[in-house]
């Protein structure tokens, strides 16, 4: 069984490059994402892991009142529940109303949790929190709404409160890819989607959530070349810090390395400077990156 499925992985490499995209796709219909995805976020043990981490850095939120966003099949959510005073769950998902409701019966924490299904970005508490838990992780924050998220929910943090994640690191590399004419990203699903690189890793870009102001990033810079060659994208990598202690640098349920088109293309000498012009609005697409290189 194991080896016709590593067979089968073999014989459709080329056809699964964009399947990691499509399953991660934001579906405006119905607000949230494919049912595939949910599975693959439940199933990363590393991504659940780091957070369960986290949690136990911080006593286990033990008789703390916490809001998370974004709770879906809820992974995260029964890790930390046994040991709270009260938990304010948030999700906008209407699909998953009659799931998340007859999952949380189940459990003698029910009577300590408040579910309230609306838009975080607006949505107001009844009380302040110990700590505000939220997944809502795309690469740079650039799919997902974290950052304006995170803003407005710092309002309804205790004073010495904390978010988890805490702080968001964004690294790239100049590399020559193979991407079809309609894709402008591609998240890498297995090795052989990687594309050549032609430069070491440099640091775009570092979020504290708990004090970012700013609604998007604009950048310029300059990045040394190691190999010759045609620059037409970035491999994108966000490196993430749940909580000081706990880390999580990315899998393929949350912030996979990503392809992105540069805007333009350009020949490159090894031992070349590119200059970078970068530019994006946090929440907005990967597909709105403006990067110009000369």
């Amino acid at each position: 069984m194991k080896d016709k499925l590593f067979e089968e992985i073999i014989d459709n490499y080329d056809a699964l490059k964009y399947s990691l995209l499509k399953a991660q796709t934001f579906d405006e219909s119905h607000f949230g994402f494919p049912e595939i995805y949910y599975k693959i976020m439940e199933t990363d043990k590393q991504r659940v892991d780091a957070f369960h981490k986290a949690f136990q850095l911080n006593n286990n939120f033990k008789d703390a009142t916490v809001c998370e966003i974004g709770v879906g099949t809820l992974p995260l959510t029964k890790l930390y529940m046994p040991f709270v005073k009260k938990a304010y769950l948030i999700e906008n998902n209407p699909d998953l109303i009659p799931f998340i409701n007859k999952e949380i019966a189940k459990y003698p924490w029910a009577d300590k949790v408040e579910v309230i299904y609306a838009d975080a970005l607006t949505v107001d508490l009844p009380e302040k929190v110990d700590f505000v838990v939220g997944e809502l992780m795309s690469i740079y924050c650039a799919n997902e709404f974290q950052v304006q998220i995170f803003q407005h929910m710092r309002e309804f943090l205790k004073p010495g409160g904390k978010l988890f994640p805490n702080r968001i690191v964004n690294f790239a590399r100049l590399c020559e890819a193979e991407i079809d004419a309609d894709v402008h990203h591609y998240p890498v699903n297995f090795t052989r989607h990687q594309p050549m690189f032609l430069s070491q890793q440099f640091l775009v870009n570092e979020i504290e959530l708990l004090k970012e102001k700013k609604q998007g990033v604009k950048l310029s810079f300059s990045v040394p070349v190691l190999f010759s060659g045609t620059v037409n994208a970035l491999y994108l990598e966000s490196y993430v810090e749940v909580t000081e202690g706990s880390n999580f640098t990315g899998t393929d349920s949350l912030m996979p390395p990503t392809v992105l088109k540069t805007t333009n293309t350009q020949e490159v000498k090894a031992g070349d400077l590119v200059h970078i012009d970068f530019s994006f609005n946090y929440g907005s697409s990967l597909d709105d990156i403006s990067c110009m290189l000369s």
